[in-house]
């Protein structure tokens, strides 16, 4: 009896602390869409995002190398805001791509974005088993996949860029993505089974895993746009 009521209690636990993680990560992305919308809206926000494109990508990756030690060395509450200031940099910087795609292929790809993530999500939140295992080798897709992108900026800014590298490199990140999501969420569950008696590393816990996650979700929208995109 007394073993049933714990047991309870600790999936009560892990409902309420993988509800706030996925609270967090689609509060961020209805963040990022407010501030993407009033960009767009406003020509001169429009005029500096357009202009500092790769700064604002620059600053994106360098913020998802540095995100684990910022948000574990600081307060909860700052961690949230950083998160928040991010996705907010983040609508920003990518609000340009509303010139480029018609609104239905923005539409459109969100959708299948949010339908991938989700099954990646729930996938790794049922599996019975440790999805540990996946780590290594998605690391090791994770930087074959930034290795193209190098070669084809390099390429790219000596006026050669490899004809349908732009696709191949698409081709390859959304399942990635949607594998790490799956993984992501499987180690939530780990991580809180280790930490979730300390409320302070907990709560960093769900901030940076809401990060992480939403940065999946980014990275697997803006891929899945350049696979089924039409260009206005």
């Amino acid at each position: 009896m007394v073993t049933n009521i714990l047991s309870t209690q600790k999936q009560s636990a892990l409902t309420a602390h993988m509800s706030q993680v996925f609270n967090y990560m689609v509060a961020g992305v209805g963040l990022s869409g407010i501030v993407a919308y009033l960009t767009v809206h406003n020509a001169v926000l429009l005029n500096i995002a357009l202009k500092g494109g790769l700064i604002w990508g620059i600053a994106w990756m360098a913020f998802g190398f540095f995100m684990h030690k910022i948000i574990f060395s600081l307060q909860p509450k700052q961690g949230l805001a950083v998160f928040a200031g991010f996705s907010a940099l983040t609508g920003f910087a990518f609000a340009p791509i509303a010139l480029v795609y018609t609104g239905a292929s923005i539409a459109t790809a969100f959708a299948v974005a949010a339908m991938m993530f989700g099954g990646a999500s729930l996938y790794g939140y049922i599996s019975k088993k440790s999805l540990s295992g996946w780590g290594n080798f998605l690391m090791m897709g994770a930087w074959g996949l930034m290795g193209l992108i190098v070669v084809q900026i390099v390429m790219s800014l000596f006026g050669s860029p490899l004809a349908g590298m732009s696709l191949l490199i698409s081709a390859l990140a959304v399942p990635l993505f949607a594998g790490m999501t799956a993984w992501e969420t499987n180690q939530i569950k780990e991580n809180f089974a280790a930490y979730g008696g300390n409320e302070v590393m907990r709560s960093r816990i769900a901030i940076f895993s809401a990060t992480s996650l939403y940065m999946n979700f980014v990275v697997m929208f803006m891929h899945l746009l350049n696979l089924l995109g039409n260009r206005e």
